[in-house]
């Protein structure tokens, strides 16, 4: 019998969890959160981005983020961020409120390409809004990852031991379904 893919569905009860920041919230209307940011951007060993508005940001600050993972949508809607670079491309399929093997494994190959001082953009077909979950427990130690808060501003996450626990923690809390199933 072969290896069967498999996604994570995110369980209603970790909704709520999520809705909050899982990390420093640096509040205030664009540009704002951004330039208050800009040096502990510039200096993280590596920079993860997710989603369009905060990849797109962070490109204008004239920082180019090492992994960027977004998906041409903000709040739902189409968005074309102006994020083109250097960076390996990556496409994967990821539906809304999963996380799929696919989007894993583009993940765990990115930050191997980023050790080797590559940049990487994940283009998802669908939603990335989970990823930030599997690329902080990805992540080198001491890099920096961000996600935008809507409406309230910008979400950065340093990648510790122990955030790695607690996002490896919230990895295990999601459902495991087998496609085929």
């Amino acid at each position: 019998m072969g290896k069967k893919d498999f996604y994570l569905k995110l369980p209603l009860e970790m909704r709520e969890e999520l809705k909050k920041p899982l990390g420093d919230l640096v509040r205030g209307e664009l540009p704002l959160p951004y330039v208050k940011s800009f040096e502990i951007f510039k200096s993280a060993p590596y920079l993860i981005t997710v989603g369009d508005v905060v990849t797109e940001n962070t490109v204008r600050l004239g920082i180019e983020p090492n992994l960027a993972i977004y998906d041409y949508k903000t709040e739902r809607e189409e968005y074309k961020p102006e994020v083109e670079g250097k960076a390996i491309a990556i496409t994967v399929n990821n539906p809304p409120a999963t996380i799929t093997k696919a989007l894993l494994n583009a993940i765990k190959k990115s930050v191997e390409l980023i050790r080797r001082n590559r940049h990487v953009h994940i283009k998802v077909c669908g939603e990335e809004d989970l990823a930030t979950i599997p690329a902080v427990v990805y992540a080198p130690i001491g890099s920096i990852v961000i996600y935008g808060q809507p409406k309230e501003g910008v979400v950065l996450i340093k990648v510790t031991p122990e955030t790695k626990l607690r996002f490896a923690e919230m990895l295990r809390n999601m459902e495991v379904v087998y496609d085929g199933d």
